[in-house]
């Protein structure tokens, strides 16, 4: 399965990038632009603007533009717009969903490492059932965890190998922007190339599982 689901998640890769980054700089681009530009130092009398910004890109930015790309790539949304458009109406579970399970492999992985991966691959589907089926965050959390259950090791390979490969791909852009560039304007583009990146790969790959595992 695990050589299977790479490949399938490799050629939507291939195939949308595009159409992903231009979802993807809709929502993160100005959030992204906003944090690089906004001073981090707490001492100063702006820190709260870079608290702000980085918690609405936790909170909302990322688990809505994940949900976007996944609904985009499910029904083939007439623009990038509509897929934010659709998706809206889920936002509220999208970020419930989101704070549960982050605090929960946070939690998994302070206590030892391996409950947290295990909690990331049980819970790997619960945007696409949230996004797709409409189902609430309490009952996409229960149903991810069941059909999951008994390949959880082989979820878990198939993120592995899709961080490495992201890793590879975001390295020319990380080394352009913050070693030859510089700068903000370096720095935002570097982590734009690695939200881009990483949304993709990890919207794709739930999608692709949760069609697997459905059918």
């Amino acid at each position: 399965m695990v050589g299977e689901v790479v490949r399938e998640v490799w050629r939507l890769f291939r195939a949308r990038f595009w159409r992903t980054l231009i979802i993807v700089a809709l929502l993160l681009a100005p959030l992204e632009l906003g944090v690089q530009i906004v001073d981090p130092d707490l001492d100063s009398d702006d820190w709260w603007l870079w608290v702000g910004t980085s918690a609405s890109l936790i909170v909302i930015a990322f688990p809505w533009v994940i949900g976007a790309v996944i609904h985009d790539v499910a029904v083939e949304d007439r623009t990038p717009t509509d897929a934010y458009r659709k998706t809206a109406p889920r936002l509220p579970d999208l970020m419930i969903s989101a704070l549960v399970t982050t605090v929960g492999i946070l939690l998994g992985t302070i206590a030892l490492i391996v409950p947290g991966v295990l909690l990331m691959a049980r819970w790997a589907l619960v945007v696409p059932l949230i996004v797709v089926e409409a189902a609430p965050w309490r009952e996409a959390l229960a149903r991810s965890n069941e059909l999951v259950r008994g390949r959880t090791w082989g979820v878990v390979a198939i993120f592995v190998v899709l961080t490495v490969i992201g890793a590879a791909l975001v390295a020319a852009p990380v080394l352009l922007g913050y070693f030859v560039l510089e700068g903000i304007i370096g720095a935002w583009l570097a982590t734009l190339a690695i939200d881009t990146v990483s949304v993709a790969l990890f919207s794709f790959a739930p999608f692709v599982l949760y069609r697997r595992l459905t059918a």
